[in-house]
């Protein structure tokens, strides 16, 4: 007599063990949804790719082994998860065909011994305006004299409770600096005139994942200065928030910013193959993507750089 598959002990083990995977998946996605309210929550956002890959695996797993019940649970998570993995999208900047500005961004990592190989990937990058980050006296000293030739205006904060530098080819019409306090990030910035009307380009580094409250703080302070700008406004940095992350996208639904990048990867670059974004550039409307393209190699940072190619309308 040929026995029900369904009642077999191996089904049973595999339906069993698909549900808890299920449940741990639906959990954390539902925990996702209040980093608004428990900032640290955040931390699981950033791995959305994460949970929609397991979701949709579980799905599938869910499918062959039988069961309504459990089918019904692991599709209504991957579609959760299809959802809030698009949410992003709806942030995206507009494309166009031909660029009139290359931006690059580069947390170096204070610890980084290969200065060198930051020059030469600058040099050939060629952008016309670059921000770095985490660059203290040490790295000033070794690299921005040899880029001099190239990039004769310069902005730095390397020196201070700041870490940043602005190169650029181009003359602006103001620059400056601000230092990092609880609230504030820390930010160097140059207002360049435009064809139209003039542009600021804003580098920033914000606090790290696991200081969640200052992270709340300091975007709640770049949305507020934000709101008080009327230049075009291009922000590109270490968000050191990924592109499905509740507070970016916050400050680029309250600052109306379009994000320049999604779906790459920059961190962690010296050890590992990076698995999230969190080096980006967000930008008023009217700036426009045309390419974005990351370091073939890390240079000696725990970071990728990332270079965008844009349009200002």
């Amino acid at each position: 007599m040929t026995s029900n598959p369904e009642a077999t002990p191996l089904r049973r083990v595999a339906r069993y063990l698909i549900g808890i995977i299920a449940a741990a998946t639906a959990i954390a996605t539902l925990l996702g949804l209040l980093a608004g309210v428990f900032p640290y929550l955040e931390l699981i956002n950033h791995f959305r790719w994460l949970l929609l890959a397991v979701s949709s695996l579980v799905t599938a797993a869910a499918w062959t082994a039988g069961g309504r019940a459990l089918l019904r649970i692991s599709a209504s998570v991957l579609i959760a998860n299809l959802l809030l993995a698009s949410l992003p999208l709806m942030a995206q900047a507009s494309s166009a065909a031909r660029p009139t500005l290359r931006v690059t961004t580069f947390n170096l990592w204070i610890g980084n011994r290969e200065p060198q190989a930051v020059v030469g990937f600058l040099r050939e990058t060629d952008a016309d305006v670059v921000v770095l980050q985490e660059i203290g006296s040490r790295l000033e000293q070794e690299i921005i004299p040899q880029l001099r030739d190239k990039y004769p205006h310069v902005v730095s904060c390397a020196r201070r409770n700041c870490g940043l530098v602005l190169l650029s080819k181009l003359g602006w019409l103001d620059a400056g600096f601000s230092d990092r306090t609880h609230l504030a990030p820390p930010i160097v910035w140059a207002r360049f005139a435009g064809a139209g009307k003039p542009y600021v380009i804003t580098g920033l580094h914000l606090a790290y994942p696991f200081q969640p409250a200052m992270q709340v703080d300091q975007m709640n302070w770049l949305a507020e200065r934000l709101r008080q700008a009327s230049d075009t406004q291009i922000l590109v940095g270490d968000f050191n928030l990924s592109p499905f992350s509740l507070k970016l996208n916050t400050l680029a639904f309250h600052a109306n910013l379009h994000r320049h990048a999604t779906l790459g990867a920059s961190w962690p670059a010296h050890r590992f193959v990076p698995v999230v974004l969190l080096d980006n550039l967000l930008a008023s409307p009217e700036v426009r993507t045309v390419n974005v393209r990351y370091g073939a190699g890390s240079y000696g940072s725990d970071h990728y750089p990332v270079t965008f190619d844009i349009a200002l309308d």
